[in-house]
């Protein structure tokens, strides 16, 4: 099933307010050991992958609405 416009952007915009708060909160943590930074890397990858999904998506949205 193909998302609209507006649902797509709304989960775009989404994944981006949640990577620009997990940034702001590593801003304010303190170092952690090299598991505690491998975990924060691997879940600012996570919320990176989903920004990129969510562009693909909206992508498929914007061709599906000019019927390409």
């Amino acid at each position: 099933m193909s998302k609209t416009m507006e649902e797509a952007e709304a989960q775009l915009n989404a994944a981006r307010a949640a990577f620009q708060a997990e940034l702001q909160q590593d801003c304010n943590r303190s170092e952690g050991s090299g598991a505690q930074e491998r975990r924060r890397e691997e879940h600012q990858q996570h919320l990176r992958d989903e920004i990129v999904r969510c562009e693909r998506e909206m992508e498929l949205a914007r061709n599906a609405a000019a019927g390409t």
